[in-house]
Formats: C-alpha cells, sequence, structure tokens
C-alpha cells in the first residue's frame, strides 16, 4: 500500500512540477535508487517564519500556499489548536500530508499557545491538541501512546532516524526513567544507548510538536534476567536529564499496573516494528493493535499446540495477549507496552486513561492466531519500587487511584 502511495506521489510531484522533501526523497531512494533528484538547493527550514512555501490550489481553486497544518485554518484563518483538522496520511494536496493549500491571507507563523503539563499517569491524548489522521486504524494518532518512547544506539550526535540504530521500545514511567525488557538492552552500556520520546512518523520532522531525546546513564536490570527464555526480562534506564513535558502534550508518563487485568480485559500495543502482513518491511508511522488479554492457563495450552511442545511451561514472569489472526505485534516491537483501560472504559470517550501490563518478548510465528508473550509487569511492581527508591526517585508518577 505505501509503495503505491510513493509511486502515485512521485507521479503528481513531477507532473505539478514541485520539489519534494528530504524525507520523499529517501524514500525514493530505498525504492528506486540514489538517482531521484530535484531542483533545490538545501535543505527546508522550518524555523518559525520562515517562508519555504509551495504554491497550490485550494479544494476551491483559488491560489494558495502550502503551510504546515497547524499554520492554517480555512474555516477561521487562525492557528488551529484544538485538534479539529482530520489528516488523511494516505493522500495529500501538497508535496507532504501534514501541509495543507492555505490562502496567503490565512497563514499564520505563529506557533499554538502553551498547553497545560499533564499530571496524571496514563492518559491517552490522540491528536495531541494538533491533528487527527484518517486511517485503517492499525496507525496511532500523534500523541495517542503519550509514554511511547524510541530506543535507539547513540550516533555522534546525529537525531536522524536510522532504521539499523532502531533497537525497541520502551515506556516512560517517570520524566528521568525508562521501562522497558532487559532483552532489548542486553549487552548494552548506558552510554551506547538514548531515548526518543514524541516520535510519531520516523520519516519527518513536520508535526506540531517536536520528539525529545535524553541519553541514558544508568541501566538497572533485574538480577534474574535468563536470557534464553527471557524470564524476568525487566529494565529501567535512568536517564541524564528529566523530559520536558511542559507545552508537550504529546509526551506523558505511563500508569504501572500491580495485578492482572480484568478477564475479558481488550488490550493494546504499540511500536515501530515489523508489519506482520510484510516482515521485510519497518513502521514507519507508529502503528498500534488491540489485542484481548490472554489468561495464562489458556495461553499455556495454547502454546504447547506449537511446536514449543505439549511440556512448555509459561513462566510467572510472562503473560500472554493476542491469539486472534491477523493481531499481533512482531519483530522490532520489543521492549513496547501491552496496555489496557483503566477507570471509565467507554468506548465513545474520546481520550481512555491506561495502565501497563505487559511489554512485548517473544511469539510463536507474527499475525497467527497463537497469543503473544509478554513481560508480566505486576509481576515487577514492587522490584521497579525498590530500584526507583534506590535512585532517589518517587514512584508517585507512575502510581494511581480508581
Amino acid at each position: 500500500m505505501r509503495y503505491s502511495f510513493i509511486l502515485v506521489l512521485l507521479c503528481l510531484s513531477w507532473a505539478r512540477g514541485q520539489n519534494i522533501t528530504d524525507e520523499e526523497r529517501k524514500r525514493f531512494e530505498v525504492l528506486f535508487g540514489t538517482n531521484v533528484t530535484d531542483d533545490r538547493d538545501g535543505d527546508v527550514d522550518l524555523t518559525p517564519g520562515k517562508d519555504n512555501s509551495t504554491d497550490c490550489e485550494t479544494k476551491d481553486g483559488k491560489a494558495g500556499v502550502c503551510v504546515l497544518h497547524y499554520q492554517c485554518n480555512p474555516e477561521t484563518g487562525t492557528v488551529n489548536t484544538d485538534g479539529n483538522s482530520i489528516i488523511d496520511i494516505r493522500q495529500r494536496e501538497c508535496p507532504h500530508y501534514l501541509e495543507v493549500c492555505c490562502l496567503l491571507n490565512q497563514k499564520q507563523d505563529k506557533p499554538p499557545p502553551p498547553v497545560v503539563e499533564q499530571m496524571e499517569c496514563g492518559w491517552s491524548n490522540p491528536g495531541a491538541q494538533a491533528f487527527r489522521i484518517v486511517n485503517d486504524g492499525t496507525s496511532a494518532e500523534f500523541g495517542e501512546y503519550p509514554w511511547m518512547v524510541a530506543i535507539l544506539k547513540r550516533s555522534d550526535g546525529n537525531t536522524a532516524w536510522s532504521q539499523s540504530d532502531y533497537m525497541g521500545g520502551g515506556s516512560i514511567i517517570h520524566p528521568q526513567v525508562v521501562l522497558t525488557g532487559a532483552h532489548k538492552v542486553d549487552g548494552k552500556e548506558a552510554e551506547e544507548i538514548k531515548c526518543r520520546a514524541g516520535e510519531w512518523d520516523t520519516q519527518t520532522n513536520k508535526e506540531i510538536y517536536p520528539h525529545q531525546e535524553r541519553n541514558v546513564k544508568k541501566i538497572v536490570k533485574h538480577t534474574d534476567y535468563y536470557r534464553p527464555s527471557v524470564y524476568n526480562s525487566v529494565a529501567l534506564l535512568i536517564l541524564d536529564s528529566p523530559y520536558a513535558l511542559g507545552n508537550a502534550p504529546h509526551i506523558g508518563v505511563a500508569c504501572l499496573a500491580p495485578h492482572a487485568p480484568p478477564a475479558g480485559a481488550r488490550c493494546q500495543s504499540m511500536g515501530w516494528g515489523k508489519e506482520f502482513n510484510d516482515k521485510e518491511k519497518y513502521a514507519v508511522v507508529l502503528k498500534k493493535v488491540e489485542l484481548p488479554w490472554v489468561p495464562r492457563d489458556k495461553c499455556q495450552k495454547e502454546l504447547r499446540k506449537t511446536r514449543l511442545g505439549s511440556h512448555f511451561v509459561l513462566h510467572p514472569s510472562l503473560t500472554c495477549a493476542g491469539g486472534e489472526a491477523g493481531k499481533d505485534t512482531c519483530g522490532g516491537d520489543g521492549g513496547s507496552s501491552l496496555v489496557c483501560p483503566i477507570g471509565n472504559v467507554d468506548p465513545k470517550q474520546d481520550s481512555l486513561r491506561f495502565a501497563i501490563y505487559g511489554m512485548v518478548a517473544w511469539g510463536i510465528g507474527c499475525g497467527d492466531a497463537v497469543p503473544g508473550v509478554y513481560v508480566n509487569v505486576p509481576q515487577f511492581y514492587d522490584w521497579i519500587g525498590e530500584k526507583m527508591a534506590a535512585e532517589g526517585l518517587s514512584t508517585d508518577s507512575y502510581t494511581f487511584k480508581l
């Protein structure tokens, strides 16, 4: 689907004689080689006030310019700060899907006003007061999982996304602490790793709120971690400085669950790992999937039907979710959270509150009707608290009361 989308976009760009962006050129080069060129000198400067506009035509046939989506509100001519713009990531009228065609007298260069920092853990913020997307339900909204972190290898100050640097997912449980699976950082030293929060589309920096990167200064792994079977796979990444949560509605702290979810819980996971229907391709936009939590006895029974054999025993440090064909987490998603709703779970509610009940560990196949295996986070609730206290950090950030 994405390949055909890029081909169409490339044809449209040539037909209209419009320049292509750096992000698009990189995608074209991956597909077609390095002979994709444009007639533009230098990079686009996204500094507020800089004019990098491309001529375009509005839907009613008027001459306009392409600006970042939040710089134009066709109805009021003012900056859009309430997330009411709906963006189709599969279609575009301007060179980039996060740009819109705007009349010159409606273009606004000033950024939206500051937002109030979210003080409670676990709140999803789909759209992050910036924009909503139209998709098939497999892509996460910008800001939908504010605690989501990409764990990356440090690369000499380079902030561009490199798939070879992507190690896996993690979750913010304190402004200065990221929770992940020990299997994602095993064999690595703290000075080799950084954590990126607020990421969404890995191939662009045109989102209204930027991502934030912090270097890891200390890795705290469970002493009973056993790599061959991924037992007790839990680690805390202590950052060199806390994330700045003020004026960052797309970045927030996760809640941690002290016990298993209720029977029948429908949970969610996310990541930039491989697509289960195309295992050679990694996600560009943060993907999501809804999964049922699977009780331990049922999961062990299903796993015994696989190549694991009839004597397989599911370790207490592991739990399960999924088992529905076509819905799964896959390679590269390791360490990402499995979250289930807490409090008001009315599906009509726009923003829900979640707690982490698991972290992506391993699976038999990907996208098959076999439950995936996750780190059993409630099993380590006390351990996490002890290690946080040892670092002089409060556990209030991830605790919740209903």
